[in-house]
Formats: C-alpha cells, sequence, structure tokens
C-alpha cells in the first residue's frame, strides 16, 4: 500500500464531516466500522492497522551524507491527519485511553485493546443474562421484548445470536405450563424461526388465559348453586350420639324418656 496522494488538508475536510459517530463505552465496533469504511476508500487503513509502517526518517544522499528522508515526511504528515481525525471522534471518557500517543496507529491498537476487552466481558455478561432468563409472572409479549432486546445488545457489539439458539433459548425460559407447548415446537422440522415463535407463544398464552377462566367460572357457578340447595333433614329417631354437645342434665333426660 503507497501513501495517499491526498493532501492532509483535503484529507481532513473530506473525511472529518463524516464521522458522525462519536467512540463511547458502548458503541466501540460502530465507530470502529466507520473508520474502517471511510479510510479504506481513501486508500488510507494501513496507516491504522499497520499495513503502512512508517519508512526511515533519514536516508544516505548519493554523496554519502544524511537527509531527511521526504517519503518519510508525507507518511508523517498522513499519520498526525488521521490522528487528528481520530482524536476528533473521541469523547473524554476514551481520550484518557490514547492521551500522549504520537502515532496513529499506537492510538488505534490501544484503542482496540481497551474496548475489544471490554466488549469481551460485555458478551458474556449478555450471554450469561440471556440463557438465565425466565418468564416468571411477566406476559409473553412483555418477556419477548426483554429477550429480544438482550439479542440486539449482543448484535450491536458484534455477536450476533444465531436463530436457532435464540428459539432454544426462548423456549427454555417460558414456564411450566408451556412445557408441552415448548417441546411441539422443538420437534417440528425444520424448527420454526424465532419471529415465528412468537406469536405462537402469543396465542398459546391466550389459550391458556381462556381455559383458566372457564375452569374458575365453573367452579364458582358449582359453589353458588350447591350453596342455594335445601339441606335434608334428618327425621330418624335421635340417637344418643347425636347428643354428644348437650349438657348432662339433658342427657339424663333423653335416656329415660327412651326407655
Amino acid at each position: 500500500m503507497t501513501v495517499s496522494s491526498s493532501s492532509p488538508s483535503l484529507l481532513v475536510n473530506t473525511i472529518v464531516y463524516m464521522l458522525t459517530i462519536k467512540l463511547t463505552s458502548s458503541n466501540y465496533l460502530l465507530w470502529r466500522n466507520q473508520f474502517i469504511l471511510l479510510l479504506t476508500s481513501h486508500d488510507l487503513l494501513g496507516f491504522l492497522d499497520g499495513g503502512v509502517p512508517a519508512p526511515s526518517p533519514q536516508i544516505t544522499g548519493s554523496n554519502g551524507t544524511t537527509q531527511v528522508n521526504p517519503t518519510y515526511t508525507s507518511w508523517l504528515n498522513t499519520d498526525q491527519t488521521l490522528l487528528s481525525l481520530l482524536y476528533s471522534s473521541l469523547t473524554e471518557e476514551s481520550m484518557s485511553q490514547v492521551f500522549g500517543l504520537k502515532h496513529a496507529h499506537e492510538a488505534w491498537t490501544t484503542l482496540e485493546a481497551f474496548f475489544s476487552h471490554r466488549f469481551k466481558t460485555r458478551e458474556l455478561q449478555l450471554k450469561d443474562e440471556l440463557q438465565l432468563m425466565q418468564r416468571g409472572s411477566k406476559s409473553v409479549a412483555e418477556f419477548s421484548r426483554l429477550f429480544n432486546g438482550l439479542c440486539d445488545q449482543l448484535a450491536t457489539i458484534g455477536w450476533p445470536i444465531n436463530d436457532l439458539d435464540k428459539v432454544h433459548w426462548f423456549l427454555r425460559a417460558l414456564d411450566p405450563d408451556y412445557k408441552i407447548f415448548s417441546t411441539t415446537m422443538l420437534s417440528q422440522f425444520p424448527l420454526p424461526s424465532f419471529v415465528d415463535i412468537i406469536p405462537k407463544a402469543l396465542s398459546h398464552e391466550i389459550f391458556e388465559k381462556s381455559m383458566h377462566q372457564q375452569s374458575t367460572n365453573s367452579a364458582i357457578y358449582t359453589q353458588r348453586h350447591s350453596s342455594t340447595r335445601p339441606k335434608s333433614i334428618n327425621r330418624g329417631k335421635w340417637k344418643p350420639s347425636s347428643a354428644s354437645k348437650l349438657s348432662n342434665f339433658s342427657l339424663v333426660y333423653y335416656q329415660l324418656c327412651d326407655k
């Protein structure tokens, strides 16, 4: 890769207005992607990833004297322009990671090392949350929004969840009332996509609620009618056992009358 023939001032005027994303702790991949696309289109990415290393600052002339290397001067101008562009796209939070570095490649690799580690930690955290999620008392609609939100966060940091895993983890997170539903979905071939699973789960929730309501109404109906049914009256002979709660006097009186 050769050094771009564009002048540094032209480079700044061309690219600086295209850098719409400033680097924060949560958007590293988006920020990185915009730089890669812009600098690749200008044949300048090598200054960041090391593809265009710094030439020797000095060369030996034909007369044996040491001279400034014009190729290095051109490289340094472009390098410093790119370093300025990097700095202009940083927030104060991210600027502290590269403060004092003198070349674009140094700043780029330092930011990559720092934020890649943070994003790996964030990736593992989100995956753990996703796999440990439980619907609990939440509705299917609310739970699916939370579940899909975690999947979107993973996709944003460059780790999208494939559809098969999304379906499996979502069904596993439903409560035992959905055991038959989940087993039925997982036994289908081909396996339903995640976007198809959500409306099916919503329909199952409505069905379960209607069945529960019918059961409740039936129980209420039975209770009301049993409470209004006349009780049978025992017209048989009053036995001593029926007088267990009477006073001693009443019990003796009953035994005398029975003789």
